[in-house]
């Protein structure tokens, strides 16, 4: 009996710590400075993933091509 009312007090102080902290200031929130700052930061991220995808289908064309070279092999 003691062991299950350990258990539930556990589980309880477990699932609203999160809340507790959130609501003590535990937690650190970042605010953008403006929306010409915000849009700047996407124009980064956007151009990053651009070329990051480039980069992959590059890559993705060159190891069909190679696997392409490559002479069939048959199992007997």
């Amino acid at each position: 009996m003691f062991r299950k009312g350990l258990s539930i007090v556990l589980l309880l102080c477990s699932l609203f710590s999160g809340q507790l902290m959130a609501n003590a200031n535990g937690h650190e929130f970042y605010q953008v400075e403006n929306a010409d700052h915000w849009m700047r930061h996407n124009a980064d991220s956007d151009d990053i993933r651009a070329r990051f995808r480039d980069a992959a289908d590059e890559l993705r064309e060159d190891h069909h091509t190679i696997k392409e070279r490559k002479p069939e092999v048959i199992h007997l």
